[in-house]
């Protein structure tokens, strides 16, 4: 059967084993080819996710026990489990859309640092757009949840850059930054460490222990990214906070040890995100700190180095329990923390380990609205049962992004 004769489906009737065709770009959906024959569940939760209500399949290339019905049975009275399940497509939805979306914006980076030396003024315009649909996104999103991604979320080369944008701009936002100053912030913080590319690859990515030549050289990775964002004709804003991701408050950063308020506010936000994904996403997996751990590192250890409003901010925005962290609640079970409200702090959304339940179906909770459950410690994924680790599987990687606050109670409870 060629494509021309493929039949078409909704999506709620999608099963494994059927051959089915995207008829989207490239960009539009996270699967390697536009055209294949669904392996798993979780295919299906991301394609419902891509939001089609139909989709071409083919019969004859699919490999079914038996052809699904032509109309889907009438739909019978809700009930609890039916919620449920409505509540755990939604968040598969919102986490395909998340994952999309931080995908479609590392290989924009990708291609940005592809032709930022031949073509400096096309890098800029591929980044100003690739920035600006990003907030726009952001400020159409109305209030908005910071969003843990599945670990397979992007490319280590540009996880790092994309993270720092993604919480700049959520942590700018927070600050009440508007739209023209979201967007210089974001610029800053996408490119931030575009210098690098001038370094040598052992030293750019950092996972060997570097001599102090190799530091010293390291560190004109700032001079080179200023050089750079002169060739792309950046707005000055964005320039500063490349020529000052790397000052601190305290004036122990470099390379111009300056200090408080001689640090401009976008340098300041990208300091302080720098700061912290590093410790949770070094060279080395092995020398992570958990979320948790970092936020309490920053603020107990380093708090002098960050200003002290845009850090309040940050913690109250990223919450005690910052997605990604593992945890234990009040009745003994365990749950990784996958989104955080920036208005309830304390009430974050949990994946819980439910032994009854597989895992792909983990029940999914908002703190909020349980009072009668709550946190009782942050804990290390290696203090996990294995049994529980295998189920929760926490982040080697922590990717983020944002979605509606709002958005899965309301689509659940319609």
């Amino acid at each position: 059967m060629s494509e021309s004769q493929a039949q078409f489906i909704d999506v709620d009737q999608l099963r494994v084993g059927m051959y089915v065709f995207l008829d989207l770009g490239w960009m539009a959906h996270p699967f390697s080819v536009n055209n294949f024959k669904i392996s798993s569940d979780s295919q299906i939760d991301t394609i419902r996710g891509l939001g089609l209500k139909q989709l071409r399949w083919s019969p004859e290339r699919s490999d079914l026990p038996e052809p699904p019905a032509t109309e889907a049975p009438a739909r019978a009275p809700q009930t609890k489990v039916d919620a449920a399940e409505q509540r755990l497509l939604v968040q598969h939805a919102s986490l395909a859309r998340c994952d999309r979306e931080f995908n479609q914006a590392s290989r924009a980076y990708r291609e940005i640092l592809a032709q930022v030396k031949t073509d400096p003024l096309a890098a800029r315009a591929q980044t100003d757009a690739m920035v600006g649909g990003v907030v726009d996104s952001l400020l159409d999103q109305g209030e908005s949840m910071i969003r843990l991604l599945s670990e397979n979320a992007g490319e280590a080369s540009s996880l790092h850059a994309v993270n720092v944008t993604v919480i700049s701009l959520l942590l700018g936002q927070s600050l009440g930054l508007d739209a023209d100053a979201l967007k210089r912030l974001g610029v800053g913080a996408l490119l931030h460490d575009i210098g690098k590319m001038e370094l040598p690859s052992r030293i750019r990515w950092g996972q060997h222990e570097l001599s102090s030549a190799e530091r010293g050289l390291l560190r004109q990775h700032v001079e080179f990214g200023t050089e750079m964002a002169a060739a792309m004709q950046l707005d000055g804003e964005v320039r500063t906070i490349i020529a000052q991701h790397h000052e601190y408050a305290d004036g122990s950063g470099y390379p111009g040890r300056l200090r408080g308020e001689a640090q401009s506010v976008g340098a300041r936000i990208v300091a302080l995100v720098n700061h912290y994904d590093s410790l949770c996403n070094p060279p080395n997996p092995g020398a992570a700190a958990t979320p948790h751990r970092a936020l309490a590192l920053m603020y107990a250890q380093s708090r002098e180095k960050f200003d002290a409003g845009i850090l309040g901010a940050f913690i109250r925005m990223m919450g005690v329990y910052p997605p990604g962290s593992v945890v234990q609640l009040t009745d003994s079970r365990y749950a990784l923390v996958v989104s955080v409200n920036a208005a309830r702090p304390l009430k974050p959304r949990l994946l819980i380990h439910e032994p009854r339940v597989p895992a792909r179906h983990a029940p999914v909770i908002d703190l909020e609205q349980h009072d009668d459950l709550g946190i009782r410690a942050s804990i290390k994924p290696v203090q996990l049962p294995r049994a529980v680790f295998d189920y929760l599987s926490p982040r080697q990687r922590m990717c983020y992004f944002f979605e509606r606050a709002r958005q899965l109670e309301q689509r659940a409870g319609g």
